[in-house]
């Protein structure tokens, strides 16, 4: 079980950096450089799928990390925009 939560977080993670690598992220005010940001998805996406390997089986741990990372690479568009529509008027530009 420990397995799969910490390739779970992984597939989180690696999306989340991917996603602050991009030009149109709402959760900082720049973006990360893009090269070691990609570089980091990519390999919490291995480590992902290595540790969804060690508890499931292969097509099982494959099915799991594609619909984990779906999951994670569509919310944080979304969860940056429903942060600037909660933002207070006065906090100014990002």
């Amino acid at each position: 079980m420990s397995f799969t939560l910490a390739g779970l977080a992984a597939t989180l993670a690696g999306s989340a950096c991917l996603y602050l690598a991009s030009p149109h992220q709402q959760w900082r005010r720049r973006p990360w450089p893009a090269g070691p940001a990609r570089a980091a998805a990519a390999a919490l996406w291995c480590l992902a799928l290595a540790a969804m390997g060690q508890a499931l089986q292969p097509l099982a741990a494959a099915f799991c990390f594609a619909t984990a990372l779906m999951l994670s690479l569509t919310l944080p568009p979304y969860l940056g925009a429903l942060r600037a529509a909660y933002r207070s008027p006065g906090d100014g530009p990002r």
